[in-house]
């Protein structure tokens, strides 16, 4: 018997058509190595939290339609910590990272964080708690949370054309995000955070340095992206206090060795990741400072109307 209450499927198996795809080139890089890409960082975006912060970054000039970067930051807090918690001293700093569900260009992701959000939600915490005056608020708690609306692709881990940096870019584009959040929330702080990331690729064939071997030596990139087309043998990213000169996060990935028998790699990739967050830190400072004198132009506005004159008071 028929079942009239659904559509049935054919009875014998069909074969779905086929369509020719076109050929798939990959991009060559027109961006030069040592130059990054424009940011755009602005901060007092989501009223409910107390500090908030809003990062972009485009994709590279070649391919103006590819997925960007974009995330979002919100800061709840210092708020006293329920009244069954242990006493503690410095205040308890919780960072949440998670990926929209359609942030990712290749597949949907979860609702639920999955074991690549919580891990980048410990490193994002290890790079900021060190920068915040953890004494100021004793038993409170900080509560930090990081939505990607958009990235970069290739967040599955490393292909068979070598290291993937999806991740890395994400992680340090929110440490910078966090950071200027969490300045616009009026935490007391040692210093602001950035993130930059760098890698060795290999160099394009067209390049004229070679090593002694003859064969293609590799090429420092800072601030590398996924849509560049690089070949990309190791990666580094980091979280830098630049006024203090301290490195709070050291993630690489791929394999690090000795370059010409004498200069590490390791150091070449963190020396090109910290020149990377410190150029990322003036974009930094204009924000927070931009969000400072719109809040003096506000309180000079609002001492104006309730009357006040050279010296006064708003309660």
């Amino acid at each position: 018997m028929t079942d009239r209450r659904r559509i049935n499927g054919p009875s014998e198996g069909t074969t779905p058509p086929v369509f020719a795809s076109a050929v798939v080139t990959k991009p060559t890089p027109t961006r030069a190595p040592d130059s990054l890409r424009k940011i755009f960082l602005k901060t007092s975006l989501t009223p409910p939290a107390t500090g908030s912060a809003f990062l972009e970054l485009p994709s590279p000039a070649p391919y103006p339609n590819s997925s960007t970067l974009k995330i979002t930051a919100s800061v709840y807090g210092p708020r006293p910590l329920p009244s069954s918690a242990a006493f503690s001293p410095h205040a308890r700093l919780t960072a949440e990272l998670k990926f929209a569900p359609f942030s990712t260009p290749h597949k949907r992701r979860g609702y639920v964080r999955d074991a690549v959000e919580r891990d980048l939600s410990v490193q994002l915490q290890n790079a900021l708690v060190k920068s915040i005056k953890t004494g100021a608020y004793p038993k409170s708690g900080i509560d930090v949370f990081i939505t990607v609306l958009d990235c970069e692709g290739g967040l599955d881990g490393d292909d068979d054309e070598g290291v993937e940096v999806g991740l890395m870019g994400v992680l340090a584009g929110a440490i910078t995000c966090a950071s200027a959040a969490v300045a616009d929330a009026g935490i007391e702080c040692v210093d602001l955070v950035s993130g930059g990331v760098a890698a060795l690729v290999k160099r394009p064939q067209n390049s004229d340095a070679m090593d002694t071997d003859g064969m293609n030596a590799p090429m420092l990139v800072l601030d590398p992206s996924p849509a560049d087309g690089y070949q990309i043998l190791s990666a580094a990213v980091v979280g830098y206090m630049a006024g203090r000169e301290e490195v709070t996060l050291l993630w690489t990935k791929g394999s690090v060795g000795i370059l010409d028998g004498e200069e590490d790699e390791l150091d070449l990739l963190m020396d090109g990741a910290i020149m990377t967050a410190t150029a990322v830190r003036l974009v930094l400072n204009e924000a927070v400072k931009e969000r400072m004198l719109l809040g003096l132009a506000r309180s000079k506005g609002k001492l104006k109307e309730d009357g006040g004159g050279d010296v006064a008071m708003s309660s």
